[in-house]
């Protein structure tokens, strides 16, 4: 499995901390930036949801263990 590219996220990240410190009341992205960032996010969710789907089958697979509990109760000494 690959690295997942996230520098076009971070990129942007910062491009809006940066404008919320200025008080900037628009962050503007070129096309070249936003097909990135486009693209790192379907790559990202893609993987994320493949690794849910990973995780949720070994969930439903597992073959639940029954735990046992004994309580005794005694009426105690006072």
């Amino acid at each position: 499995m690959q690295p997942l590219n996230t520098i076009p996220v971070e990129n942007y990240l910062n491009k809006v901390r940066i404008a919320s410190k200025s008080h900037q009341k628009t962050v503007v992205l070129p096309i070249d930036e936003a097909e990135q960032l486009a693209t790192s996010l379907s790559i990202i969710m893609t993987r994320l949801s493949g690794e849910l789907d990973a995780i949720l089958m070994q969930i439903q697979n597992q073959t639940p263990q029954e735990e046992t509990v004994q309580v005794q109760m005694d009426g105690g000494a006072f």
